[in-house]
């Protein structure tokens, strides 16, 4: 299903205050980012257990110190990682920690309070990881995710948004590709305690991070469970077809079926 791309303000479904421990949620992100089970190293760099090698590649880079101009203006994150260690991605809806349900069940009320949630007639899945953005200091670090998409077409029921830990002050930009002239694209500001999410397919990008405590976001997919479970390969070049599978390295969902239905 192809949709066409557009990019307004009222795309995006905003919610602040949501009355999670977020204190808690930077603290623990902070203290476990490089714990083996959320991270894994290339080529000497701890690099985080994510799904995408163009993003792994930014990040292990902006860590090593290597010189980001193509990867943040061309849109080209070529992974030359030479040595890899095996990994397999997480979920932080699974932690068994209360805030991290907490978000799961905030999110779940918010999600499906949207009408067009509920026009693709089925269940959704989710699949989660945590970001944790430092300061440069003497030109390294991961301070800022520059510009990405999580999927090629748009398809107007597969969701990406992520929930502000600790992120004050910055922003974070979205397009839908580098070709869209700068006035047009949307900039929100960040808020602690916030959620925010939109149909996938936009190019986004966070300001870089300028504070000394990290910043913390908590990000997330959300997918109908037909197109989870069809384990579909864009590059089969089918461009209907979606990057989905259940291989480790890849998502790691559980089912995020509308819990509240009912409730009013």
């Amino acid at each position: 299903m192809r949709t066409e791309v557009v990019l307004k303000s009222s795309d995006f479904f905003i919610q602040k205050n949501c009355k999670i421990d977020y204190k808690f949620i930077t603290d623990w992100c902070i203290e476990n980012e490089n714990h083996p089970f959320f991270a894994h190293n290339e080529d000497g760099i701890a690099t985080p257990n994510q799904f995408s090698n163009n993003l792994r590649a930014y990040v292990r880079a902006a860590k090593d110190g290597e010189d980001m101009t193509n990867m943040e203006h061309e849109h080209q994150f070529h992974l030359d990682t030479k040595q890899t260690e095996y990994y397999k991605t997480y979920n932080p809806f699974t932690f068994g920690l209360r805030p991290f349900a907490d978000l799961y069940w905030k999110l779940n009320r918010f999600f499906y309070s949207n009408p067009q949630v509920h026009e693709s007639g089925e269940s959704y899945y989710i699949h989660g990881w945590f970001n944790v953005y430092t300061k440069r200091k003497n030109d390294k670090g991961y301070d800022h995710i520059p510009f990405h998409k999580h999927i090629e077409v748009m398809h107007p029921h597969i969701y990406h948004g992520f929930y502000c830990a600790n992120v004050e002050p910055s922003t974070t930009t979205y397009r839908v590709g580098p070709e869209q002239p700068e006035n047009e694209w949307v900039v929100h500001q960040d808020y602690d305690d916030m959620l925010i999410y939109s149909a996938s397919g936009y190019e986004h990008s966070s300001s870089p991070w300028l504070e000394d405590k990290p910043r913390v976001t908590i990000a997330f997919d959300i997918f109908p469970e037909s197109i989870y479970f069809t384990e579909q390969d864009l590059n089969k070049g089918n461009p209907e077809h979606y990057s989905w599978g259940l291989d480790g390295q890849l998502y790691q969902a559980i089912p995020f079926p509308d819990i509240w239905r009912g409730e009013g």
